[in-house]
Order: structure tokens, then C-alpha cells, then sequence
């Protein structure tokens, strides 16, 4: 409920509260925009994060079989001879990105080497050899899936607080101002016709005046 105790009802109040009126209502409409893109941007990205968990569970679950599949053939101490012979290294930079007016970390591979021994890589299954280069191969798309989660997290926050101020606009800060308006133009419509009545009579007291003499 609007207050309009204090409020002086004047004319240049109502002038004041009419471009706070207009103010409130091009934010408002700026930021229903903004949300609706933000909405939009979320969607697309909720869809491209199913996609790639979808990806990467595919592709983990192919790795598994072919590791089981392989490992039957290996002792353990193959095993960890093999895996200890192949050095992935991975250097990613981690800069920030602008999406929607909202900045979020973004990380992305500088660099990518791999050493391996290829006097082991003879010994070993080639269903082995096939899920390492898989799980090798999965580190791009979990990185880009890492991005698109925080990116969602991040965005979802800020559609929340947009969500808001929209509707502090909407519900209370516009409903208050158009309160205040009605107020005031009620009050000098009131004081406008007690102008006219005290004009009317005194008008009538002049012309009584004049009669009587």
C-alpha cells in the first residue's frame, strides 16, 4: 500500500512522481527484456549441457567395457605398468567470459601432451589402448561441459534476481507511484474546486452588495 501522508500535493510533485512513473516503467520494460534473453540463453545452454552428459556418459561407459574387456587378458601389475607409461599432460587457461551482462569463468586448454612408451603400448590389448585414448579424449568435453555447468549455475542466480526487481517494479515501486498520482490529483482537484466555491461566493456577496446599496 502506497504511502501519501507526506506527500506535498503540488503541482510539481505530480510532475516529479510522473517521470519517476515513466523511469520505473522503461526499467521495467528493459529488464522483462533482458530476462526474456537470459531465459532464452539458459534453454539453449541447458539443452547443450544434456547433450554432452549424455556424450560423456556414452563415451565413459564404452571406455568401462573396453578396460573390463581388456583387463581379463592383463594382471594388475600390467595394468599398472601400462597406465603408468602413458603421461597425459593438460595446461588449461582460465580467463572470464561476458554472457547476458554477467561474467563467468571460463576455462579452456592451452596446452595438451602426451607421453607414452612404446615398447608397453606392444604388450598391451588393443581394447585397452582403445579406452585410454577414449578417457584421453573425454578431457575437451568435460572441460566445456564444467564451463556450460558453472555458466547455468551463474545464470540461473542472476534470472532469479532479475525475476525480483521485475517484480518490485511490477508490484510495488509502480502501484506506489500511480498512488501518490492519484493522490495528489484528487487533493489539487479538490483544492481547485474549494478555489471555485469561495470564488462563486464571494462573487455572490459583491453582487448581494451592490443590490443592497
Amino acid at each position: 500500500m502506497a504511502t501519501t501522508t507526506n506527500i506535498n500535493a503540488t503541482r510539481m510533485e505530480r510532475l516529479r512522481q510522473n517521470d519517476r512513473l515513466k523511469t520505473a516503467r522503461r526499467a521495467h520494460k528493459l529488464l522483462e527484456d533482458k530476462y526474456d534473453e537470459m531465459v532464452h540463453k539458459f534453454t539453449e545452454l541447458i539443452k547443450r549441457n544434456r547433450n554432452l552428459r549424455e556424450l560423456v556418459e556414452k563415451q565413459l561407459q564404452q571406455a568401462l567395457r573396453l578396460y573390463v574387456s581388456a583387463s581379463v587378458h592383463m594382471s594388475t601389475n600390467a595394468i599398472d605398468t601400462a597406465l603408468a607409461s602413458r603421461h597425459h599432460t593438460v595446461t588449461l587457461n582460465c580467463s572470464s567470459q561476458n554472457i547476458m551482462g554477467l561474467t563467468v569463468p571460463h576455462i579452456e586448454i592451452a596446452d595438451e601432451t602426451l607421453n607414452k612408451d612404446e615398447a608397453i603400448l606392444l604388450t598391451t590389448p588393443v581394447n585397452f589402448d582403445d579406452a585410454i585414448r577414449l578417457l584421453q579424449q573425454l578431457t575437451a568435453t568435460l572441460i566445456e561441459l564444467a564451463n556450460i555447468e558453472k555458466t547455468c549455475s551463474m545464470l540461473a542466480d542472476e534470472i532469479q534476481k532479475v525475476r525480483r526487481r521485475i517484480n518490485s517494479l511490477e508490484y510495488n515501486m509502480i502501484p506506489d507511484i500511480q498512488s501518490k498520482i492519484k493522490f495528489i490529483t484528487m487533493k489539487l482537484d479538490e483544492n481547485q474546486r474549494e478555489t471555485q466555491i469561495r470564488v462563486m461566493k464571494i462573487k455572490d456577496m459583491q453582487s448581494k452588495a451592490e443590490t443592497d446599496a
